[in-house]
């Protein structure tokens, strides 16, 4: 069995098998001991390997930890983002929560009470007892992609995570915290040098606003050495079994998250779950469509490549059986700034002869939904509206396998030309909610002073 303890040589240097400079930036001795002398401290436990092995062993060894034995100082704490696969529920279920009843810890599960950050934190369970593990709270990541009509973005800074699973979680612990100190453990291991080190340096800035230590982090698994295999020979020694991995289905890094191989597996254990994604990148790719689960290609052509006919079954099955939308999608694209523009006018802007049309600027969307009815109605509604536009109807399938027509009034002349628009209607699953981006009026206006378009067909709610 691998060695799990934080004996003194781990306090201040690099294990041999670390990097030295990368362990530097992101575990030092001080980072341990303002953890040790956190009147609180606690665990992110994010449900998956990583933060498992976190977990079992402060369970066996408190005291490197500065927690108190009967660990009257310490609990775990979880955000449920609302859709997680089911066997990580169910193996966190049967083989972690048995371990926080006998030792008497406070388990804490959090959710988004709303699609708002005003909206607040709703704990979901809050118990030294705990006996089930929630699938979801009042607000999900699924709820709010559905909402939008849109995957998560391949690009930026995980932000799913850090609204889901931070956020909630953060807000709760500085509301009962009373000012002081909270020490927060991190099952980032030793491959995730970036990750604590962009972790850390957001901490930093959040302590500088706050003109105090909010959060003391402390990562055991980089201070030890211990890569995912390390982490997994422990756990499953620990625990008499492998725990399965914990990620978003939807998550666009899936690939990364798990092994594609493995991740399809997944998708065939639970096709109801796989067809509920499969949904919602059709509907994405219906208001965009570049805007695919992953960044080159589509769980779509994947699953399909898998032969997972259950997953495409039930795919199909609901977009038969539910009430379809026509939609209608306008964007401006905005040339972006030009670099020399920004040196000599600071920060904004405003001057057309400082944009440049090969720059991005910001996309501004609007989407609202013209007609609710069956798939077979909506189909009917578009094709209508095609006539009285005297517009075609495009059926295209490069994009999305499935299929998906489209009624276009603006047509942006190059993909990679910003200062246009573009306008179109679009039959798709329904439940997308309307919405434009503050200020689409008036850019529209702006930018579409002059032109001519289509007749806009008669709009019903």
């Amino acid at each position: 069995m691998t060695a799990f303890n934080l004996t003194e040589d781990h306090l201040g240097s690099a294990p041999s098998s670390a990097p030295a400079k990368s362990m530097q930036e992101v575990v030092t001795a001080d980072s341990l001991a303002a953890f040790r002398a956190a009147p609180k401290k606690s665990l992110a436990f994010g449900l998956g390997l990583d933060s498992t092995g976190v977990l079992l062993s402060v369970l066996d060894n408190p005291a490197d930890y500065g927690i108190a034995k009967d660990f009257s100082d310490f609990f775990v704490m979880t955000a449920l983002t609302g859709f997680e696969f089911p066997d990580t529920i169910a193996a966190v279920q049967k083989h972690v929560l048995p371990r926080l009843r006998e030792k008497n810890i406070r388990y804490v599960q959090v959710a988004r009470a709303g699609p708002r950050d005003g909206d607040g934190v709703a704990v979901v369970s809050d118990t030294t007892n705990p006996g089930k593990m929630f699938s979801r709270g009042p607000w999900t990541l699924m709820d709010e992609l559905e909402a939008n009509g849109t995957v998560p973005q391949f690009a930026g800074d995980h932000l799913c995570s850090l609204k889901y699973k931070a956020w909630p979680q953060d807000r709760l612990q500085l509301a009962q915290a009373g000012g002081q100190t909270v020490g927060k453990l991190f099952g980032y291991n030793d491959d995730e040098h970036r990750r604590a080190a962009k972790a850390n340096k957001h901490q930093a800035r959040r302590d500088k606003e706050a003109g105090t230590q909010t959060f003391a982090l402390d990562y055991p698994l980089i201070r030890l050495g211990l890569d995912r295999e390390g982490v997994k020979e422990f756990v499953t020694d620990k625990l008499g079994v492998a725990m399965p991995k914990s990620y978003c289905p939807v998550c666009p890094f899936s690939g990364v998250c798990s092994p594609q191989p493995d991740h399809l597996e997944r998708l065939r254990k639970f096709p109801a779950l796989a067809a509920r994604v499969l949904r919602l990148e059709y509907v994405s790719m219906a208001l965009n469509a570049n805007s695919s689960l992953y960044k080159d290609d589509t769980l779509f052509r994947r699953v399909t490549d898998d032969q997972n006919n259950d997953a495409l079954g039930e795919f199909a099955a609901r977009l038969d059986d539910q009430d379809w939308s026509v939609y209608r999608l306008q964007r401006a694209y905005t040339a972006g700034r030009r670099p020399e523009c920004r040196t000599a006018h600071g920060d904004r802007c405003a001057k057309p002869e400082c944009r440049d049309s090969s720059i991005k600027g910001t996309v501004y969307r609007s989407v609202k939904t013209v007609r609710t009815g069956t798939r077979a109605e909506a189909g009917a509604f578009l094709h209508n509206a095609a006539v009285a536009l005297g517009r075609p109807v495009e059926h295209s399938a490069s994009a999305h396998g499935a299929g998906i027509d489209r009624v276009r009034t603006r047509v942006r002349p190059d993909a990679k030309a910003y200062g246009s628009t573009e306008d179109f209607y679009v039959a798709a699953p329904a439940g997308v909610q309307d919405k434009a981006r503050a200020g689409f009026a008036t850019v529209w206006a702006q930018m579409t002073a002059g032109q001519t378009a289509g007749t806009t067909p008669c709009e019903e709610s």
